[in-house]
Parts: structure tokens; C-alpha cells; sequence
């Protein structure tokens, strides 16, 4: 069937979206008015529908079904999903889908239309840059998921149905290279910024931050098996390149880490909160490079509703989400930045944390004031959360992103930022740990540290601790975890670099074989105590005073609770050895096999080997 792409007009554009029925959908496409391709605004309105197909959602893209990253990661407790049970099965993860490369097509509509297009040469250029940031984007989704596939750089127009059949895998190594191509071609063309008013179109600084995290995620062991090889090597090279031309292309356009400077009160007890970093829009925010906006009236998400507690939202039916793990409340260092290293349940837990621990994480007792209740405070022990049956199962809540401002909490209009440029340093800090430049490796993680509110001390921010148990890596994989926590990232980099499967040092064990049951604290009143007593009068109480009257015992782990058990294999051997599913590289689904019979199911997952030899390492 031939592509019709003549006209019919601009309000053609939101068709366009449709659900698409088959992998690389060929479709007699509504007509669409040459002439919108001679104005930079009319073809910019056919570009933000791109941004509206392809920008991640609050909470970011989907792993599976309606699991975010968060849910599959180890940065909140409560029940485990399929994915980290490791009973997920074939077809379940669909991001190698016929309605991702309806997008790609529709972008390559764009590319043919702009060939004929009369634009000045500058706006030719603010159409085509966004244009080859989105197909470098849309196809990194899948190969994140997937592993190599086909790079669609032309429309599909076939004649005939056996060309679409043949549709092939392109290697993983291709795809890389394809899309370092177009991000290239991206950098090239794209603003510094746009006005103030297009706020949240891509710039040539996320392009160069995109290429930078993508070069970091190939260089590394999910995609790198055996690190000790000169490709590698290589590899890592490419990564520090690719993020320290990243950073000098941000401080030439004015991007840099947000000061986060508030003032110490009896209610906040940390003189930095980086949860500004995400209340605020514009470029005034000089740390956001790549944003999905939200305006709260139109386009509007409910996070503060599905994290906050019953007490404040009145669902006291149901937990939130997002409740944070001890593992994750013991990772933020001490105030000084030194290695926080006290036993689980010691009470004083949160006395002299990094700033970080209070922009995250909701302790009890803590102030967590909200609109219509400036003064409201936090009680997480057993009898004491107003939250009814809701209550928290780890002893935790989350802060991280939440508003106090907020009327309504069904009506979030937070942004969601998918890259900011703490996370270019720390993708810089990685590349220069691995290519053996350590002196870039701590000015990176001590610039976070600096702005977090942390003081140098003779150890540099903590980070040259003589005392310190962390290898570099561990202390540089804890930086991440602290700094991006929510934000989408932590799953990720526990997969690119097989922390489910593998120690990653000596301090910091395989995720496998963990209860997550033993990621809680119980807090409780001392034995002796009276609960109504207490509850009279701590609202006045110091949290030192509170404290004192508390006592802790962590989750233990039962014989029915479910254990961690991330399916995945490291290496190439054995992945050619396993026909029963591997995570680190998901499957591509039946329907897709079935009306494309040229691509190949992925290594690993099918007990047919003509199906079942597409080999995602190389």
C-alpha cells in the first residue's frame, strides 16, 4: 500500500495518533496540507504532538503493565511485583510496539515533508532538531527494553506486504550508533534556549545530556558484559567524552545546578531543600534540561494524592505509594558527608543527615505541613499515624517532589523532569571513574555535595573519608541513589549494572535473595508508656524528646514472605544457555513475531532457535 501524503489540512494533525493495528503500520494516512511546511509555527504544532506521544508521564514510562520505575526498584518496601519475583512472563513488556513506531514514522513524515519545505535556515532548524531528538529518544526507549531493533530512518511506504515481513533487527551496536547520530545532528541544530514562552522544547544542551546518559547506560555491564576488554575501554571513553561536552555545552547556555538554599527553622532543620528544583518552572530553573510540563489545569497529574498519607489526603482506606526503604534512608551520609554507617534501628536516625535525608524522606514526629495545616507533623509508630488502616508499612513516607503549597492534591501540576543537571554530573562522575580519572570523579559528586548544603571539611564533602568502607563505585552508585531518588532512575542503574544479580562491592550486596518485609522499621512507644498520654503532648515535643520516648525493631523476614529474584544473566554464554526469560533484555511479544516474521525474538526467551537468536550484546 503507497503513502498518500497529499492534503487535507492542519486539524489532520491529532489523527495522527491513533492507535496503529500492526508492528511498522502501513496506513492510508489523512492528507496533510504541504503548506504547513513552510511556516515554523504550524509545523511546530505538528511536533508538539510528538511531545505529547513520546514525553514520559509523571512518575516516568511504564516497565511493565502500570509499573513505574520506582515500583521495581529497591527504593520503597511493600509487596513485590512480578518483575522482582521474577514470575513475569512472555509478552509482558510491550515497549517494542506498533504504537512506538507509529511515532517514529510520524517523525519521518515530518523529515519527507520538510525536504520541500521554504523555511529560513535557522527555523529549518528548530523543526529538524527536535525532529532527530525524538527518533534518537523513541528508538533508546526500545533498545533500553529490547536490545537492538529496527532504526526506521525512512517512512514506511511499502508496495508490497513482504518487504514489511523482513523487517530486521538492526544490532544493538547499529542502533547505538544510529542514534548518536542523530543526536549529533540534534546538538547541531537545536537552540540554546527557546523563548520563554516554549519552555520545555528540547535544546542541544538535552540532546547532549540524552547522548551522555546513553553512552554511561551501553558502557556498562548490562550492555558491556566483560568490562576488563578494550571495547570497554572504549566504550567508557566515548561516555566521558560524550558527558564532558555536555557539560560544557550547558555552562555555555546557562544551564547549572539550582540553588537549593532555604533557611533552618524549628520545622525544617537542613539549610538546603532540592525539592525546589522541581517547583520551579522556567528557565529560571537553570537545572532542567529535559521536562514533561504541567500546568495543573489542562494537563495535571494526582502524584501528591498517591503518596502522601491518609492523614493529609483522607484515604485512610489504602496505602500510598512510594514509601521508602531502609535501605534507602540508611544511604544518605552523615551532615559532614561521611559514610552513615549506625545500626538500623537507631532511633536518633535522623540527627546530623545529609540536607538530602529531609528533602526525601517523612520520619516520625517530623513537621510535614501542607495547605490548611502549616504545622502538621508526621507520627509513624504503631497507634499513633492518623492514616487508619493506610498507614505506612516501612516507617516511612516520601517527600521527594511534594508541594505544601497545593490546594488540591488530585490536580498536581509538578513537571516532570526526566534529565537535570545533577544527573549529568553524575553520569560524568561515573565515566571518569571507569576511564581512571578520579580527580573529575570527586569534583562532580563534591559539586552535588556543595549544593546539597554539605561543608568541605578536610575530606573534600565527605567523599575522602579515610574511614570510609565504600569502594569508588559503591560510593559513586550511592550518590545516585540519594540524589535521584523518585525519579525514575534507580531500577535502571540497578539493571545496567547487574545489581540485582551481582555484589557490586563489598558493602553493597546483590539485591536477589532480599525480603523486602526487612526493609521496615516498627517504631513504637517504650513499654510503660501511655499511648494517650503521649498523644496529648507531643505535638510540643523536640524531636529529641520524642525520640526519647520511642523504641525500634526492624522487619523480619518469614518464611511466606516472597524473596527477590530479578531474572537475569550477565554474560553472552548465558544468555545463549537460557530459553526461560531474562530481564535485562525483554522479549518482543507474539503479535509482533507473528505479523513480522523477519524480526527475531531475543536470546534467551524462546525455545525455538530459528525465533530465538537475535543476540543483544552484540
Amino acid at each position: 500500500m503507497k503513502l498518500n501524503k497529499k492534503l487535507i489540512g492542519l486539524l489532520c494533525l491529532l489523527p495522527f495518533f491513533a492507535g496503529c493495528s500492526d508492528f511498522l503500520d502501513v496506513q492510508n494516512d489523512s492528507e496533510i496540507s504541504t503548506n504547513i511546511w513552510n511556516s515554523e509555527q504550524s509545523a511546530q504544532l505538528y511536533v508538539n504532538n510528538i511531545y505529547v506521544k513520546t514525553l514520559p508521564e509523571f512518575g516516568g514510562d511504564y516497565v511493565y503493565g502500570t509499573a513505574r520505575p520506582t515500583a521495581c526498584s529497591d527504593e520503597i518496601g511493600g509487596n513485590l511485583n512480578t518483575l522482582l519475583e521474577g514470575t513475569m512472563g512472555f509478552g509482558a513488556v510491550g515497549t517494542f510496539s506498533a504504537d512506538n513506531y507509529a511515532v517514529i514514522r510520524y517523525i519521518n513524515i515530518a523529515f519527507d515533508e520538510m525536504k520541500g519545505s521554504s523555511m529560513s535556515a535557522s527555523a529549518r532548524n528548530n523543526i529538524e532538531g527536535q525532529l532527530y531528538f525524538f527518533r534518537a529518544y523513541q528508538h533508546w526507549k526500545i533498545v533500553l527494553s529490547h536490545g537492538g531493533v529496527p532504526y526506521m530512518k525512512d517512512v514506511v511506504g511499502y508496495t508490497t506486504d513482504e518487504e514489511l515481513k523482513n523487517a530486521k533487527r538492526d544490532k544493538t551496536s547499529d542502533c547505538i550508533r544510529y542514534i548518536k547520530e542523530d543526536l549529533e545532528m540534534a546538538m547541531e541544530m537545536l537552540p540554546a534556549k527557546w523563548s520563554d514562552a516554549q519552555w520545555g522544547l528540547m535544546t542541544r544542551s538535552a540532546a547532549a545530556a540524552m547522548l551522555g546518559r546513553i553512552l554511561v547506560y551501553y558502557a556498562s555491564p548490562q550492555f558491556t558484559p566483560d568490562q576488563g576488554t578494550q571495547t570497554a575501554r572504549d566504550r567508557w571513553k566515548d561516555a566521558y567524552d560524550a558527558n564532558k561536552r555536555a557539560m560544557d555545552i550547558c555552562a555555555q547556555d546557562g544551564f547549572k545546578l539550582l540553588d537549593c538554599t532555604t533557611a533552618v527553622t524549628t520545622q525544617w532543620p537542613a539549610n538546603t531543600d532540592i525539592n525546589k528544583i522541581f517547583f520551579e518552572s522556567g528557565y529560571a530553573n537553570t537545572e532542567a534540561l529535559m521536562i514533561t510540563v504541567y500546568d495543573g489545569s489542562k494537563k495535571y497529574h494526582g502524584y501528591e494524592n498517591s503518596v502522601r498519607p491518609g492523614g493529609q489526603t483522607g484515604n485512610t482506606t489504602s496505602r500510598p505509594s512510594n514509601m521508602p526503604s531502609l535501605p534507602l534512608v540508611m544511604a544518605f551520609p552523615n551532615a559532614d558527608g561521611t559514610q552513615y554507617t549506625k545500626a538500623a534501628n537507631n532511633l536518633y536516625y535522623w540527627e546530623n543527615r545529609d540536607p538530602r535525608f529531609y528533602s526525601t524522606i517523612v520520619y516520625n514526629g517530623c513537621y510535614f505541613p501542607y495547605k490548611g495545616n502549616s504545622s502538621y507533623r508526621q507520627w509513624t509508630y504503631t497507634n499513633g499515624d492518623p492514616s487508619g488502616n493506610a498507614t505506612t508499612s516501612t516507617g516511612y513516607y516520601c517527600r521527594k517532589m511534594l508541594n505544601g503549597t497545593l490546594e488540591d492534591f488530585t490536580k498536581t501540576n509538578t513537571n516532570w523532569i526526566e534529565i537535570r543537571y545533577a544527573e549529568v554530573l553524575l553520569n560524568m562522575a561515573e565515566a571518569a571513574l571507569e576511564t581512571g580519572d578520579e580527580a573529575t570523579m570527586y569534583d562532580c559528586l563534591g559539586q552535588l555535595r556543595q549544593r546539597a548544603g554539605i561543608p568541605v571539611g578536610d575530606y573534600h564533602y565527605g567523599l575522602k573519608d579515610p574511614a570510609r568502607t565504600f569502594s569508588n563505585l559503591e560510593l559513586l552508585m550511592n550518590e545516585r541513589f540519594i540524589e535521584m531518588a523518585f525519579e525514575g532512575k534507580r531500577f535502571y542503574d540497578l539493571r545496567r549494572r547487574n545489581m540485582f544479580a551481582n555484589d557490586l562491592g563489598e558493602n553493597t550486596k546483590m539485591i536477589n535473595g532480599e525480603k523486602k518485609v526487612t526493609w521496615a522499621i516498627k517504631y513504637q512507644l517504650k513499654l510503660g508508656q501511655n499511648a494517650n498520654t503521649f498523644a496529648g503532648i507531643r505535638e510540643g515535643l523536640s524531636m529529641t524528646e520524642v525520640t526519647s520516648y520511642m523504641r525500634a525493631s526492624q522487619g523480619t523476614a518469614t518464611d511466606v514472605a516472597a524473596v527477590i529474584n530479578y531474572q537475569c544473566v550477565t554474560t553472552e554464554d548465558e544468555l545463549r544457555n537460557t530459553t526461560t526469560g531474562n530481564y535485562n533484555f525483554f522479549d518482543v511479544t507474539d503479535g509482533i513475531l507473528t505479523r513480522s516474521p523477519g524480526i527475531l525474538q531475543t536470546m534467551g526467551w524462546s525455545y525455538d532457535t530459528d525465533k530465538g537468536c537475535f543476540n543483544p550484546f552484540e
